[in-house]
């Protein structure tokens, strides 16, 4: 959803990672597509930054005062059902203000978890596929904790059968493949492609549809050029469910529909 994101392509097949970002090499600035690091900015102006055993990324204000730069991340390898564990901080302390853990594939299918400043107490698991957005349709469990002020654990099983997101330990929703079935299109409509995992806070109306998010996540205020909302995420792993091959039509020179 998040417009400013270049949508590079993952160039490797799913490998395990835990990494905990105790090392800035964790992190490749923006523009290294085929690094070693776990994890490449994607953005210019780039706002992302590994520091104090986390991986920061940050919301603020553009020089010229005319909107906001956010920040994404992406894991440089392709999963393909796995899991995904994360422990997180929300950024999203203010209204318009969106911070993001998104698996996406290359049709526009997306698998997410989202905080925004309007319900900063919650967390919203949601998904949906072929660029088909369906905000309203999110699972938004209050959290036992402040999200925007605690580290709180998150967890995605995707398998090819069902769905599972995870906060706190605890399950907060499942989708089964069978029940996705749209008799009318004779398909599922249910994620099934190699995917990128990213992390990203931005600026709700800095979408392919602003009208849509802003009145999802709520309006961005003029704030000082001082202002910073960050996106703390202090580790990160992946268990994946094969070691697929890449897909057919994959070019490691391709972008995302964001």
């Amino acid at each position: 959803m998040n417009a400013a994101d270049r949508g590079l392509c993952p160039t490797g097949k799913c490998q395990a990672l835990d990494e905990d970002f105790a090392l800035a090499s964790a992190l490749d600035s923006y523009g290294s597509p085929s690094s070693n690091a776990s994890f490449i900015s994607e953005q210019r102006p780039d706002h992302a930054s590994v520091n104090d055993g986390s991986l920061l990324l940050s919301l603020k204000r553009s020089p010229d005062g005319s909107g906001y730069e956010g920040s994404t991340a992406y894991f440089g390898r392709w999963i393909h059902y796995g899991t995904i564990t994360a422990v997180v901080r929300s950024g999203s302390t203010a209204p318009g203000v969106v911070s993001s853990l998104q698996l996406q594939d290359s049709t526009g299918s997306s698998i997410d978890m989202d905080w925004v400043g309007t319900s900063s107490n919650r967390v919203q698991a949601n998904y949906y596929t072929s660029g088909q957005l369906a905000l309203s349709e999110a699972v938004a469990p209050v959290l036992p904790r402040d999200p925007t002020d605690s580290f709180i654990e998150y967890r995605i099983v995707w398998l090819p059968n069902s769905l599972t997101w995870y906060a706190n330990g605890l399950a907060v929703r499942t989708v089964n493949r069978k029940d996705t079935w749209a008799e009318g299109e004779q398909r599922f409509h249910y994620p099934d492609q190699p995917a990128r995992l990213s992390f990203s806070i931005w600026d709700s109306a800095n979408s392919i549809n602003p009208g849509l998010t802003q009145a999802w996540a709520g309006i961005l205020a003029t704030y000082s050029a001082e202002t910073r909302f960050t996106m703390a995420v202090k580790s990160v792993t992946v268990q994946c469910y094969s070691n697929f091959t890449m897909p057919v039509s994959h070019d490691t020179n391709a972008t995302f529909s964001t």
